[in-house]
């Protein structure tokens, strides 16, 4: 080859190169191929509700007493179609819990999962950032497990949950 013929070869190579990358590019977008289908029929709605920050009690409900200080919440399901959530008051605010049995339509808000994390805003050295868990097998009573973690200033808090009783214990 001659010296010119080698300055054009890549030249052409990246012409053709450019060109079918920009081929490629239009057949994509006017192709009536459809790459991920969606959703022909039914629709997705969710409804909104608050969860208390005092134990005891179940939201939704039209009392008015279904909102919290807490933030950064966690929720998890066992097997059995349970949900636990928890979340952070804050450092030196404490812990909230909450767990539903009817699929998630109404929570019941726990006592604080520790003797060291006090709900409803009291003072406690626990309250950072939280997350939980729910073991994948039952235990002994039939149950499965949750286990809720929870940051304090210079301590994590793990606590374990072994029954369904609404103190959470």
């Amino acid at each position: 080859m001659t010296e010119s013929e080698n300055i054009q070869n890549p030249l052409r190579h990246l012409s053709t190169t450019f060109s079918l990358a920009l081929f490629m590019m239009i057949a994509i977008t006017v192709s009536p191929i459809t790459l991920v289908k969606a959703p022909t029929s039914g629709t997705l709605a969710f409804t909104t509700s608050g969860l208390a920050g005092t134990a005891g009690i179940t939201c939704p409900n039209s009392n008015g007493n279904c909102y919290n200080n807490a933030a950064e919440p966690a929720i998890r399901a066992d097997a059995a179609g349970n949900f636990y959530g928890s979340s952070e008051n804050g450092l030196t605010g404490g812990t909230d819990a909450w767990r539903s049995t009817d699929g998630g339509l109404h929570y019941l808000t726990l006592v604080s999962p520790n003797s060291a994390s006090a709900a409803s805003n009291q003072f406690s050295p626990a309250g950072g950032d939280t997350d939980l868990a729910v073991a994948s097998q039952t235990n002994l009573n039939g149950l499965y497990n949750v286990y809720v973690t929870s940051l304090a200033l210079t301590n994590v808090y793990v606590s374990t949950s072994r029954t369904e009783a609404t103190h959470g214990s």
